[in-house]
Formats: structure tokens, sequence, C-alpha cells
């Protein structure tokens, strides 16, 4: 991902305020998993999604850790290979006991390569674009497009009803028909209960009563329809947020539940080519491991995990890490690509900062060990960058103190 010097800067003034990861740009920022990344696009993106395969892998580090910032740099990567994307964030106010609210966040957060947008409405019409690129010649086009959308019949998708609705808002777009369209699309974003859009798309209702169920195969349909559609695969990465998932024993239970019919619901899923992936902290997997259902589906083969270098391994801990050659790592990398885009334009040298930044690391960690370091890192390291190109140069330079830099506010 190439980025402007204009988009830099924002990203540098957003790091500095929040040390969060940025929305864009995680692949270029990212430090420390270059060789995990390329096994991952190799045996899943490429690999697995080719013959139609699904698997789901789980994130695992505290708060802190890097686990967004793992995600979306997946994500990014995915989109470049024509994967279609969805970040849902699991706080307080997803309910991930109701399989028809997930499905709808999944779906309101849908993100198709080379568009910005997001939603069932940018997926639909780009779809109806692939069709129509399968031949160079025009007045094929409209031909081909049409014999597309008509075949979808032959598809078996998970859910019937999801197949034939799709279809309806295909050719509803086809013919400028934007009332049927929108109704469609009502019903794919999760309004599957309401009785006056089910009779004017022509569709039995679903009772309430089934929604769970009936969500669970929307979103298994939704997978193979983006299969079909033409793209790579689907990557659908859950986040947990604010710990959205910390919850009572009972509703813990019914969430593992959950989770245990999801994952074998993916495994089992044929031609649909997704990938799905969970950030959990350590206490929630603990959880998990302790949940007789799960065990064996979290469990590394021989106890070897993905960081040892199995990439079949379901867990993919983050916390496992050297802290003070990691923090030196992420200043180095933002120093980097700082230098990349506006060497020219300060005076302090590249060679004198990255002395600095290292001093910075070591700073944070004799204050405290915690997993807000790698924030507070970034936050330090991009307040610096943007100092060297807001204030008076040589000041900046001689201003840099690995003691109280790590607690400049912006």
């Amino acid at each position: 991902m190439n980025i402007s010097k204009d988009t830099l800067y924002s990203m540098l003034h957003i790091m500095a305020q929040y040390g969060t990861a940025p929305e864009e740009g995680c692949s270029v920022f990212g430090v420390g998993y270059d060789c995990a990344f390329l096994k991952l696009k190799n045996k899943y993106l490429v690999e697995q999604f080719g013959r139609g395969m699904s698997s789901e892998k789980f994130v695992i580090g505290p708060f802190g850790s890097g686990k967004t910032h793992f995600l979306r740099h997946y994500m990014e990567m995915a989109r470049d290979m024509d994967c279609v994307t969805s970040e849902v964030k699991l706080d307080k106010s997803i309910d991930f006991t109701k399989s028809l609210t997930v499905y709808s966040e999944v779906i309101r957060e849908i993100r198709t390569p080379l568009y910005r947008e997001h939603g069932i409405r940018i997926l639909l019409q780009a779809a109806l674009e692939k069709a129509c690129c399968q031949v160079k010649d025009p007045t094929m086009q409209d031909t081909i497009t049409n014999a597309w959308v008509t075949a979808l019949d032959k598809v078996d998708f998970r859910d019937k009803t999801f197949g034939i609705v799709v279809k309806k808002a295909l050719f509803a777009r086809l013919n400028n028909d934007d009332a049927i369209f929108s109704s469609c699309c009502r019903w794919l974003e999760g309004d599957i209960n309401d009785r006056i859009l089910s009779k004017e798309l022509n569709i039995p209702r679903i009772d309430k009563s089934s929604n769970n169920l009936y969500a669970k195969y929307m979103l298994l349909s939704l997978f193979q329809f983006i299969r079909q559609a033409g793209f790579n695969g689907t990557v659908v990465c859950f986040d947990e947020a604010e710990q959205g998932l910390s919850v009572d024993r009972k509703k813990t239970e019914k969430i593992l539940s959950m989770l245990q019919s999801g994952i074998n619901a993916i495994v089992d899923l044929r031609n649909g080519s997704a990938m799905i992936m969970y950030a959990f902290t350590p206490d929630l997997v603990e959880k998990i491991k302790s949940f007789a259902a799960l065990q064996q589906r979290i469990s590394s083969p021989s106890g070897r995990g993905f960081i040892d270098g199995n990439i079949l391994a379901p867990l993919i801990d983050l916390t496992i890490r050297e802290p003070l050659q990691d923090l030196q790592n992420i200043g180095r990398k933002l120093v980097s690509i700082f230098y990349n885009k506006f060497a020219g334009e300060v005076k302090v040298s590249e060679k004198e900062l990255l002395k600095r930044v290292e001093q910075i690391a070591l700073g944070i960690l004799e204050k405290e060990m915690s997993s807000s370091n790698r924030r507070d890192m970034v936050k330090s390291v991009c307040t610096v960058l943007l100092g060297l190109l807001e204030t008076d140069q040589t000041c900046v330079a001689a201003a840099i103190d690995p003691n109280d830099t790590y607690e400049a506010e912006v």
C-alpha cells in the first residue's frame, strides 16, 4: 500500500493522540510479523481459498498488544488480493449471543476491494461490474451479466431465500428499479422478520424464534455469493473491544456454544473461501480452553504454536515478544517511513533520531512494564516526528529526551 505525504501526516496525528492502529495503512506500519503474514497469505488466501476451503484463527493478546493492527494488516493484504473484508468490533453494544445482530454488523462493515465505502449495496454493484468485465466487447456485456445473474439459481446457497433475494437485487439494479433494490438490501442487511417487506419480495417471513439459525445460514450464503461473484474470498475479523465479551457465566457459556457452532459451520462450508479471525484477550481464551466442546478446536497440533512455525495452529499469540526489541522495532519502522516521505524537510539526521528512539524505548520500559507500552511508544515517536515538521528543527533535536518524550501531549 502506497501512501501520500498528506495521508502519512494525518496518520501521524491520529497515532500521536491515541497510539492505536490507523484504519488505513497498517500494512505499511507493520512490525515483526512479515514472515507470518507471508505464510498466512500463501496458505489461506492462495492455497485454501483457491480450493474453496474456509478456516478460522484466534489472535490472542492483552489490550495494547497489537491485535487490531494485526487484523487490519491482514485485511489490507486480503483486499489487495481481491478479497472482501469486514471488521466487527465486539463492544458492549453488540450482543454476540444473537446471530442476527452479528450478521447485520458483518454486512454493515463489508468492504469491497477498490472501494472505500462499506455495505451490501457496494458489494452488489461491484459484483455486477465484475460480471460485466468478463468480456471486452461492449455489445456482449449486458448479455453476459444477465446470464451470470440468472445462473445464480444453480448455486447451492446454504440459505435458499438469500440466493433469491440477491438475484432480485441484482436484476433490480440492472433495471434501475431503486425501490426493489432498496427493499432487497434491507432484507440482506438483516430485516428478515418484517411481514410487509417479505410480502413485497414474495418470500417467506422468518419468525423471530428462528433468527439465530437463519442468520448463521445467511452468513454462510454471503461467503458463497462473494466467491460466485468472482472475488478471491472473504475475511471477517471480530475484534473484542472494551471487554465487550466480559459477561456473566451463563451468557459466556452461550457465547462459547455459538462460537463452537460457528466454527463447525465454517469448517464444513464448501465453496465459501472464508477466513474468520477473532481477536481475544488471554482471559477469554482461557474460558474457551475450559469449554470442553472447543478445547480440541483451538489446540495446536503436537503442541507447536503458530509463532513456532506451525501455520495451521489456530491460535496466534501476540504476547510472545521481547519487549525492548519490540518497542525499538516500532520506533525504527515509524522513523523509516517518516524519512522516506519527509527526508528533505527535516534537519535532524535519521541516524541521530534512531538513537533517540532507542532511548525512548528504554525509558518507557524503565518506567513500567505493561500492555500499554506499545501505545506509549507509538504516541511518543509520532509526537517527535510531528515536532520535527511543525517546529524549529534544531530545537527539536536538542529537546528529544527519552525520560519525558513519551509523556508529551498533542
